[in-house]
């Protein structure tokens, strides 16, 4: 037992700001966003364990040994057990846990956000070619909470979701001036807080600082080549290149831990291979993310800058060849068919739309978004709770993967794949890249699909004109 609580005692010091135990669904969550299920005697040990300060082994094996009615040898045996396999997951060695047992894909489902975002506002310094919330136009048009407001959003979030991951984004985050004060409170109730950035302002050394001691735990800079001519050419300001990779050394400096995110478009196709470079050697980077354009917001007005769904695959794959030779890894973001290009096999894991299901969005004025490329809300959290939210139709539509599109319905990994982002096709105005994907189905499918659609009246930035017709 003496040797039980000392390992105990050490791994819940050490992890507790990583490891977030949720009894409400049976969630071991390492945070932001590795999840793993837990049964109901795991749920309760880790639960206690990770909430009360001293740890106290001996109390928790008689509560569960109690209320269970199982022998405390047994429960000793199975605690230590289970805090071997956090301990070996944590180290990404899901292999050397001997208390997880492996289930197929898809096979879990939960009905509370993994992650959340809150969008401060909708102004920017850069004027990007593809971003999905029409920054900074919007800035002026959307309502911006106060920071009263902006704490009683993420009261909502971790009291009521309860979920323990908050990033602030945009727009620029940053052109909030209460933006340090806003991270203290998230910090605060006990949140992992991640910044959403284009770096112009977090090059600075003494803003940096107020983050960093505001608690900022991580940061995911823009990036959107390797070398300015490029990159400033994307985002639309001359300078931001030198201030937005000058960032990711001054956060990381502050002991925040930065990465670079990209968004693969038309203008930077053709080099990602300079970007992977420049982000390995220059910036030192462990890893980098990337995504596709969402076809929303300002990347209406230039329908050239977007890859399709058939073009991707083979972009990712010249990526991933990249990054492995400059040794760092690559992380990516968007869903994509899997008929077309399959994630899990690629070694990327599983990818598929988080509308109002594993991501909690929040626009500027307090909206509930399906993700933060709608543009209408399913609620919003300054006048109504978060369960009466999310649990409306409105946000069940999406979390029921009602939007799948028709051609997909008799495809064998629908509930993993899901159709891939709905956005994608209510700009394209069909399917026609899935064709001969799956057997076609029946000639109402479509009609009925467009018509839940419809009734859902929830569409991307700019993107009323494509619904559906009545």
């Amino acid at each position: 037992m003496t040797r039980l609580q000392e390992f105990a005692q050490t791994l819940v010091a050490q992890t507790r700001d990583y490891v977030y135990i949720r009894p409400e669904d049976g969630l071991l969550i390492l945070r932001p966003n590795r999840v793993h299920n837990l049964n109901r005697t795991a749920t309760a040990m880790l639960a206690r364990l990770y909430a009360e300060e001293p740890t106290d082994v001996a109390a928790v094996i008689r509560d569960v040994a109690g209320r269970y009615g199982i022998p405390e040898g047994r429960v000793e045996a199975d605690l230590e057990r289970l805090l071997a396999s956090v301990a070996a997951l944590l180290n990404d060695d899901v292999c050397g846990a001997p208390a997880v047992r492996e289930t197929r894909f898809g096979s879990h489902t939960r009905d509370l956000p993994v992650l959340s975002e809150i969008a401060l506002t909708y102004r920017c310094q850069n004027r990007c070619q593809f971003c999905y919330a029409s920054s900074p136009d919007r800035g002026r048009q959307v309502h911006e909470m106060s920071s009263a407001e902006v704490c009683r959003v993420i009261d909502r979030i971790y009291d009521e979701a309860h979920c323990p991951t908050v990033s602030f984004t945009g727009g620029e985050p940053t052109l909030r001036d209460d933006l340090p004060e806003l991270i203290a409170y998230a910090k605060g109730k006990g949140m992992r807080v991640n910044l959403i950035t284009n770096g112009l302002h977090c090059a600075s050394q003494a803003y940096v600082a107020r983050l960093a001691e505001a608690g900022l735990d991580s940061a995911q800079v823009s990036l959107e080549a390797g070398s300015a001519d490029l990159h400033d050419a994307i985002v639309g300001r001359p300078g931001a290149f030198a201030l937005s990779s000058q960032a990711v050394h001054t956060l990381r400096q502050a002991g925040i831990h930065t990465h670079t995110n990209t968004t693969i478009c038309a203008a930077n196709r053709d080099h990602l291979d300079a970007l992977v470079t420049y982000v390995a050697r220059e910036l030192g980077s462990e890893y980098l993310s990337m995504n596709m354009v969402i076809r929303t917001g300002t990347a209406l007005a230039h329908p050239s800058i977007g890859i399709s769904y058939r073009e991707i695959g083979p972009l990712i794959q010249q990526v991933q060849t990249q990054a492995q030779a400059e040794g760092v890894r690559l992380v990516w973001y968007s869903p994509v068919p899997y008929c077309l290009f399959n994630p899990v096999q690629a070694g990327l894991g599983s990818k598929s739309c988080a509308a109002a299901d594993g991501l909690l969005s929040v626009s500027p004025a307090g909206d509930v978004l399906p993700c933060s490329s709608f543009e209408e809300g399913l609620g919003n959290l300054r006048t109504h709770t978060f369960q009466e939210v999310w649990q409306g139709p409105a946000a069940r539509y999406w979390r029921s993967k009602a939007f799948l599109p028709p051609v997909c319905a008799n495809c064998e990994i629908k509930h993993i794949c899901c159709g891939a982002c709905p956005l994608y096709w209510d700009e394209r105005g069909g399917f026609a890249e899935l064709e001969g994907c799956a057997p076609p189905p029946p000639p109402w499918a479509k009609w009925q699909w467009s018509l839940r659609r419809l009734r859902r009246r929830s569409w991307g930035v700019g993107l009323r004109q494509a619904a559906p017709k009545e």
